[in-house]
C-alpha cells in the first residue's frame, strides 16, 4: 500500500483556516496613505443622503412603503459621516505636513469654494419657478460671500442640502486651534472636551428651541464630536501599524447602534437630541460590514462614486428636480412613480459627473492647483 501524501493537505486547510480567519475580521492597516475604508464611506454616505431627499421630498408619500420613507431617514446620517471623514483626513494631512492658517485656509477653500462657486453660478441661471429675479441675486450674493450661515433666510437657499457647507467652514476654521490643544494636552483631552462642546449645545438647543432653526442647529458645536472624534481615529491610524475590527462586533455595533438610534427618535423629547452618536456608530459599522463583504461590486462602485462626491452632492437637489421636470415632459403618458423617482436619481447622477468635468476644467487654469474634488477633508 503506497503511504498517504504528506504536506498536501495540511498545507490546504491552513490556507482555509487563514481565509476563515480573514473573514471574520477587517483589518485596516495604518499610517500615511489613501483610506479605500474612507472613499468608500463618503461614497456610500452621499448615495444614502440622495435616496433620502429623493424619496422623503420627491417621491409622493403614498406612492413608497411606509416603513421605506422611515428607513430612508437613516441616510441623514451620511452627513455626520462626511464630518467625521473631514477630520480624519484634515488630521491625517496635518500630521504628515503641519501647515499654517494662511496655506491651510487657501488650500481649503480651493478645494471646496471653487466647485462651490460653479454650481452657484450654474445654479443662478437656470429656470427658477416662482422666485423672482431680485430674490435669486440675494440668494446668490449671500452664497458666495458666505454670510448666509448667519440668516436664516438664506441658508437653504439655493439647495436644502448646502448648510453643510456653512458647517464644514466653521470647522475649517476651529480645525487648526484644535491641533493646537492637541499639541499642548493630549487627543482623549481634546477628544473629551469636542464632545463636551456639543453634549452642552445640545442640550442648549433643544430647551430652547433653537435647534428648530437651520442656523443654530446646524452651527458647528452640534458636528464637533464627530469632527475630532475623525481627528482621533487618524491619530490611532498614524501611529499604528493596523486596526483590527472583528466582524461580529460590526454585526452587534450596525444593530445596537441602528436600533437605539430608532428608539431614541421614536421617544423624541431630549432623547431625540442624542441620538446622533448611536447613529453614526451603527451606520458606519453597516458601512464598513458591506466595504468587507463587497470586494468585487460594492467596492469599486462607491470608491468610484466618491470620485465625483462633491459635486454629486452639490448638484443632487437640482438635479433630481429638473429630472421630474423633464421626464414629465418627455414621456407621453403618466409614468409610474418608480420610473419618475428613478430616472430623476439617474438625472442627477449625470448633472453631477457634468459638474465634475465643468469644475475639472476651471481647476486647470493658471493659479489653481487642478485637484479633484471629494467631498470636503
Amino acid at each position: 500500500m503506497a503511504p498517504p501524501e504528506t504536506g498536501v493537505i495540511p498545507e490546504k486547510h491552513i490556507v482555509d483556516e487563514q481565509i476563515r480567519q480573514e473573514m471574520r475580521k477587517l483589518t485596516i492597516q495604518g499610517g500615511y496613505r489613501k483610506y479605500k475604508e474612507v472613499s468608500f464611506l463618503r461614497g456610500f454616505a452621499i448615495t444614502t443622503v440622495v435616496l433620502m431627499h429623493v424619496i422623503q421630498v420627491y417621491w409622493h408619500e403614498g406612492q413608497i412603503p411606509a416603513w421605506l420613507r422611515a428607513a430612508s431617514a437613516m441616510g441623514g446620517t451620511g452627513g455626520h459621516v462626511f464630518i467625521f471623514c473631514s477630520g480624519f483626513g484634515l488630521y491625517l494631512s496635518y500630521l504628515h505636513r503641519p501647515m499654517g492658517f494662511r496655506e491651510f485656509i487657501r488650500k481649503r477653500f480651493l478645494k471646496i469654494y471653487i466647485p462651490y462657486l460653479i454650481f452657484l453660478l450654474v445654479h443662478f441661471f437656470l429656470p427658477h419657478w416662482g422666485v423672482d429675479d431680485r430674490t435669486q441675486l440675494e440668494y446668490l450674493l449671500s452664497h458666495v460671500f458666505l454670510y448666509k450661515m448667519f440668516f436664516e433666510k438664506y441658508i437653504l437657499s439655493y439647495g436644502l442640502q448646502l448648510w453643510f457647507i456653512s458647517t464644514i467652514i466653521q470647522l475649517y476654521l476651529l480645525f487648526l486651534p484644535i491641533c493646537r490643544l492637541r499639541e499642548k494636552t493630549s487627543m482623549r483631552a481634546v477628544l473629551l472636551t469636542g464632545c463636551a462642546v456639543s453634549v452642552a449645545w445640545w442640550v442648549t438647543m433643544h430647551a430652547t428651541g433653537l435647534e428648530n432653526l437651520r442656523v443654530w442647529g446646524s452651527f458647528c458645536f452640534q458636528y464637533l464630536w464627530e469632527f475630532v472624534l475623525g481627528m482621533a481615529a487618524a491619530d490611532y491610524l498614524m501611529t499604528h501599524d493596523t486596526l483590527t475590527i472583528p466582524i461580529g462586533g460590526l454585526i452587534l455595533a450596525a444593530a445596537c447602534g441602528l436600533g437605539l438610534a430608532a428608539l431614541m427618535v421614536k421617544r423624541g423629547g431630549y432623547w431625540q437630541a442624542f441620538n446622533d452618536v448611536p447613529a453614526l456608530i451603527g451606520y458606519t459599522a453597516t458601512v464598513l460590514l458591506l466595504y468587507a463583504g463587497g470586494k468585487h461590486v460594492l467596492r469599486p462602485l462607491f470608491l468610484w462614486i466618491d470620485g465625483f462626491s462633491y459635486e454629486w452632492f452639490l448638484v443632487h437637489v437640482d438635479g433630481v428636480k429638473f429630472g421630474y421636470h423633464y421626464i414629465d415632459h418627455w414621456l407621453p403618458y403618466e409614468s409610474p412613480e418608480l420610473i419618475r423617482t428613478g430616472g430623476a436619481f439617474l438625472f442627477s447622477l449625470a448633472a453631477a459627473l457634468l459638474l465634475r468635468l465643468l469644475v475639472r476644467l476651471v481647476n486647470r487654469l493658471p493659479g489653481l492647483n487642478g485637484e479633484q474634488n471629494r467631498l470636503p477633508d
